[in-house]
Protein backbone atom coordinates (compact mmCIF):
# COMPACT_ATOMS: atom_id res chain seq x y z
CA UNK A 1 0.00 0.00 0.00
CA UNK A 2 2.78 2.39 0.84
CA UNK A 3 4.59 1.39 -2.23
CA UNK A 4 1.57 2.05 -4.35
CA UNK A 5 1.24 5.98 -2.74
CA UNK A 6 4.74 6.08 -3.75
CA UNK A 7 4.78 5.49 -7.13
CA UNK A 8 1.38 7.81 -7.34
CA UNK A 9 3.43 10.58 -5.61
CA UNK A 10 5.99 10.24 -8.05
CA UNK A 11 3.64 10.10 -11.32
CA UNK A 12 2.06 13.12 -10.03
CA UNK A 13 5.54 14.84 -9.33
CA UNK A 14 6.25 13.77 -12.88
CA UNK A 15 2.89 15.33 -14.58
CA UNK A 16 3.54 18.52 -12.79
CA UNK A 17 4.84 20.95 -15.48
CA UNK A 18 8.48 22.51 -14.42
CA UNK A 19 8.62 26.24 -13.26
CA UNK A 20 9.33 28.05 -15.95
CA UNK A 21 12.68 29.74 -15.23
CA UNK A 22 12.61 33.85 -15.66
CA UNK A 23 14.71 34.75 -18.39
CA UNK A 24 16.35 38.51 -18.05
CA UNK A 25 15.29 41.46 -20.15
CA UNK A 26 17.89 40.67 -23.43
CA UNK A 27 19.41 44.29 -24.67
CA UNK A 28 18.20 45.16 -28.36
CA UNK A 29 20.36 43.50 -30.37
CA UNK A 30 23.18 45.77 -32.46
CA UNK A 31 22.39 45.55 -36.28
CA UNK A 32 25.73 44.04 -38.16
CA UNK A 33 27.12 47.14 -39.08
CA UNK A 34 28.21 48.15 -35.67
CA UNK A 35 29.03 44.42 -35.08
CA UNK A 36 31.64 44.69 -38.49
CA UNK A 37 32.91 47.62 -37.18
CA UNK A 38 33.56 46.09 -33.91
CA UNK A 39 35.33 43.07 -35.52
CA UNK A 40 37.50 45.19 -37.74
CA UNK A 41 38.77 47.46 -34.45
CA UNK A 42 39.99 44.25 -32.27
CA UNK A 43 41.18 42.90 -35.74
CA UNK A 44 43.04 45.90 -36.44
CA UNK A 45 43.90 46.09 -32.34
CA UNK A 46 45.43 42.58 -32.85
CA UNK A 47 47.52 44.22 -35.96
CA UNK A 48 48.98 46.97 -34.34
CA UNK A 49 50.11 44.52 -31.20
CA UNK A 50 51.78 42.65 -33.55
CA UNK A 51 53.65 45.04 -34.87
CA UNK A 52 54.56 46.75 -31.73
CA UNK A 53 55.67 43.07 -30.80
CA UNK A 54 57.96 42.61 -33.63
CA UNK A 55 59.15 46.15 -32.93
CA UNK A 56 60.37 44.97 -29.83
CA UNK A 57 61.72 41.88 -31.22
CA UNK A 58 64.21 43.96 -33.66
CA UNK A 59 64.95 46.10 -30.72
CA UNK A 60 65.99 42.93 -28.24
CA UNK A 61 67.71 41.92 -31.00
CA UNK A 62 70.01 45.58 -32.32
CA UNK A 63 70.61 45.05 -28.16
CA UNK A 64 71.92 41.92 -28.63
CA UNK A 65 73.78 42.56 -31.41
CA UNK A 66 75.24 45.72 -29.84
CA UNK A 67 76.82 43.77 -27.02
CA UNK A 68 77.93 41.77 -29.64
CA UNK A 69 79.80 44.22 -31.41
CA UNK A 70 81.08 45.30 -27.85
CA UNK A 71 82.87 42.31 -27.19
CA UNK A 72 83.93 41.80 -30.59
CA UNK A 73 85.81 45.55 -30.18
CA UNK A 74 87.34 44.34 -26.81
CA UNK A 75 88.56 41.50 -28.60
CA UNK A 76 90.10 42.83 -31.60
CA UNK A 77 91.29 46.02 -29.20
CA UNK A 78 93.43 43.35 -27.69
CA UNK A 79 94.82 41.87 -30.16
CA UNK A 80 95.64 44.85 -31.68
CA UNK A 81 97.63 45.25 -28.22
CA UNK A 82 99.14 41.75 -29.08
CA UNK A 83 100.32 42.64 -32.59
CA UNK A 84 102.07 45.48 -31.16
CA UNK A 85 103.99 43.74 -28.53
CA UNK A 86 104.60 41.01 -31.09
CA UNK A 87 106.08 43.25 -33.45
CA UNK A 88 108.38 45.19 -30.93
CA UNK A 89 109.45 41.80 -29.98
CA UNK A 90 110.34 40.36 -33.88
CA UNK A 91 112.22 43.64 -34.27
CA UNK A 92 113.95 43.22 -30.99
CA UNK A 93 115.18 39.83 -32.05
CA UNK A 94 114.20 39.75 -35.23
CA UNK A 95 113.53 35.38 -35.49
CA UNK A 96 111.75 34.26 -37.80
CA UNK A 97 109.19 32.50 -35.11
CA UNK A 98 108.95 36.16 -33.82
CA UNK A 99 108.05 36.93 -37.44
CA UNK A 100 105.42 34.19 -38.03
CA UNK A 101 103.72 35.01 -33.86
CA UNK A 102 103.67 39.16 -35.90
CA UNK A 103 101.88 37.40 -39.04
CA UNK A 104 99.16 34.91 -37.01
CA UNK A 105 98.38 37.79 -34.92
CA UNK A 106 98.01 40.07 -37.51
CA UNK A 107 95.70 37.15 -39.74
CA UNK A 108 93.45 36.87 -36.41
CA UNK A 109 93.19 40.32 -35.76
CA UNK A 110 91.98 41.18 -39.85
CA UNK A 111 89.63 38.03 -39.22
CA UNK A 112 88.36 39.94 -35.83
CA UNK A 113 88.19 43.13 -38.01
CA UNK A 114 86.35 41.61 -40.89
CA UNK A 115 83.64 39.97 -38.12
CA UNK A 116 83.02 43.32 -36.62
CA UNK A 117 82.52 44.90 -39.87
CA UNK A 118 79.95 42.21 -40.92
CA UNK A 119 78.53 42.78 -36.92
CA UNK A 120 78.47 46.23 -37.78
CA UNK A 121 76.19 45.51 -41.17
CA UNK A 122 73.66 43.41 -39.71
CA UNK A 123 73.73 46.26 -37.12
CA UNK A 124 72.63 48.95 -39.63
CA UNK A 125 69.93 45.98 -41.26
CA UNK A 126 68.13 45.74 -37.57
CA UNK A 127 68.16 49.85 -37.19
CA UNK A 128 66.50 49.57 -41.01
CA UNK A 129 63.85 46.58 -39.70
CA UNK A 130 63.16 48.40 -37.03
CA UNK A 131 62.61 51.82 -38.59
CA UNK A 132 60.38 49.53 -40.86
CA UNK A 133 58.56 48.24 -38.12
CA UNK A 134 58.11 51.30 -36.27
CA UNK A 135 56.00 52.91 -39.83
CA UNK A 136 54.44 49.59 -39.84
CA UNK A 137 53.02 50.37 -36.25
CA UNK A 138 52.46 53.81 -37.11
CA UNK A 139 50.39 52.37 -40.32
CA UNK A 140 48.54 49.72 -37.99
CA UNK A 141 47.78 52.46 -35.30
CA UNK A 142 46.36 55.11 -37.68
CA UNK A 143 44.16 51.99 -39.53
CA UNK A 144 43.47 51.47 -35.77
CA UNK A 145 42.23 55.06 -35.04
CA UNK A 146 40.28 55.40 -38.23
CA UNK A 147 38.55 51.67 -37.34
CA UNK A 148 37.59 53.24 -33.81
CA UNK A 149 36.46 56.67 -35.71
CA UNK A 150 33.76 54.46 -38.13
CA UNK A 151 32.64 52.39 -35.18
CA UNK A 152 32.04 55.82 -32.99
CA UNK A 153 29.96 56.98 -35.85
CA UNK A 154 28.20 53.41 -36.61
CA UNK A 155 27.29 53.35 -32.67
CA UNK A 156 26.04 57.16 -32.80
CA UNK A 157 23.69 56.45 -35.77
CA UNK A 158 22.59 53.11 -34.20
CA UNK A 159 21.96 55.38 -31.34
CA UNK A 160 20.30 58.08 -33.27
CA UNK A 161 18.33 55.06 -34.67
CA UNK A 162 16.90 53.80 -31.59
CA UNK A 163 16.31 57.26 -29.99
CA UNK A 164 14.22 58.09 -33.12
CA UNK A 165 12.40 54.95 -33.11
CA UNK A 166 11.49 55.37 -28.92
CA UNK A 167 10.05 59.40 -29.50
CA UNK A 168 8.05 57.82 -32.71
CA UNK A 169 6.88 54.65 -29.82
CA UNK A 170 6.03 57.59 -27.18
CA UNK A 171 4.37 59.77 -30.04
CA UNK A 172 2.46 56.73 -30.74
CA UNK A 173 1.69 56.23 -27.14
CA UNK A 174 0.35 59.60 -26.38
CA UNK A 175 -1.96 59.87 -29.39
CA UNK A 176 -2.92 55.84 -28.16
CA UNK A 177 -3.60 57.76 -25.02
CA UNK A 178 -5.06 61.00 -26.25
CA UNK A 179 -7.30 58.70 -28.46
CA UNK A 180 -8.41 56.32 -25.19
CA UNK A 181 -8.85 59.31 -23.43
CA UNK A 182 -11.30 60.74 -26.36
CA UNK A 183 -12.96 57.75 -26.49
CA UNK A 184 -13.58 57.88 -22.79
CA UNK A 185 -15.32 61.35 -22.73
CA UNK A 186 -17.48 60.46 -25.92
CA UNK A 187 -18.53 57.61 -23.86
CA UNK A 188 -19.21 59.43 -20.54
CA UNK A 189 -20.82 62.04 -23.06
CA UNK A 190 -23.26 59.68 -24.68
CA UNK A 191 -23.93 57.89 -20.83
CA UNK A 192 -25.44 61.63 -19.93
CA UNK A 193 -27.05 61.60 -23.18
CA UNK A 194 -28.21 58.70 -22.79
CA UNK A 195 -29.44 59.21 -19.13
CA UNK A 196 -31.29 62.80 -20.77
CA UNK A 197 -32.96 61.11 -22.78
CA UNK A 198 -34.00 58.04 -21.09
CA UNK A 199 -35.60 60.94 -17.99
CA UNK A 200 -37.64 63.28 -20.67
CA UNK A 201 -38.95 60.01 -22.11
CA UNK A 202 -39.89 59.07 -18.51
CA UNK A 203 -40.79 62.48 -17.74
CA UNK A 204 -42.80 62.27 -21.44
CA UNK A 205 -44.84 59.09 -20.31
CA UNK A 206 -45.91 60.73 -17.07
CA UNK A 207 -47.38 63.68 -18.97
CA UNK A 208 -50.06 61.48 -20.69
CA UNK A 209 -50.88 59.50 -17.30
CA UNK A 210 -52.21 62.81 -15.88
CA UNK A 211 -53.77 64.23 -18.71
CA UNK A 212 -55.76 60.79 -18.57
CA UNK A 213 -56.38 61.23 -15.22
CA UNK A 214 -57.65 64.60 -15.49
CA UNK A 215 -59.87 63.37 -18.65
CA UNK A 216 -61.42 60.43 -16.55
CA UNK A 217 -62.82 62.45 -13.27
CA UNK A 218 -65.35 64.48 -15.78
CA UNK A 219 -66.93 61.40 -17.24
CA UNK A 220 -66.88 60.58 -13.74
CA UNK A 221 -69.51 63.14 -12.84
CA UNK A 222 -71.33 62.66 -15.64
CA UNK A 223 -71.77 58.96 -14.97
CA UNK A 224 -72.99 60.56 -11.34
CA UNK A 225 -75.14 62.92 -13.56
CA UNK A 226 -77.07 60.07 -15.50
CA UNK A 227 -77.60 58.15 -12.13
CA UNK A 228 -80.78 60.37 -11.34
CA UNK A 229 -82.12 60.06 -14.80
CA UNK A 230 -82.20 56.99 -14.37
CA UNK A 231 -83.95 56.96 -11.22
CA UNK A 232 -86.40 59.39 -12.95
CA UNK A 233 -86.97 56.15 -15.65
CA UNK A 234 -87.60 54.08 -12.74
CA UNK A 235 -89.75 56.52 -11.19
CA UNK A 236 -91.39 56.55 -15.00
CA UNK A 237 -91.95 53.02 -14.90
CA UNK A 238 -94.08 52.22 -11.86
CA UNK A 239 -97.15 54.13 -12.95
CA UNK A 240 -97.29 52.10 -15.44
CA UNK A 241 -96.79 48.89 -14.00
CA UNK A 242 -99.65 50.54 -11.12
CA UNK A 243 -101.67 50.91 -14.23
CA UNK A 244 -101.29 47.20 -15.50
CA UNK A 245 -102.46 45.92 -12.13
CA UNK A 246 -105.34 48.07 -12.51
CA UNK A 247 -106.64 46.77 -15.72
CA UNK A 248 -106.21 43.17 -14.63
CA UNK A 249 -110.14 41.91 -13.61
CA UNK A 250 -110.10 41.02 -10.11
CA UNK A 251 -110.23 37.15 -9.15
CA UNK A 252 -114.18 35.82 -8.68
CA UNK A 253 -114.81 35.09 -5.03
CA UNK A 254 -115.55 31.64 -4.12
CA UNK A 255 -119.32 31.09 -2.36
Amino acid sequence: MARAKKVAAKKTAARKPAAKKATAAKAPALPKSVTNAESKVKLQQKAVDQAQKKAEQTQTKLDKHRAKIDTENGKLSKMRADLAAKRDKAKASSTAAAKRAVDTARGRMNTARLKLQDLRGEAKLIRAEIQASKKVVTREVKKLRTAERNLKTKLREHERKLAKKAKAEQKKAEQKAKAAAKKAAAKAKRAVKKKTTTRKKAATRKAPAKKAATRKAPAKKTAAKRKPAAKKAAARKTPARKKAASKRPAAKKSS
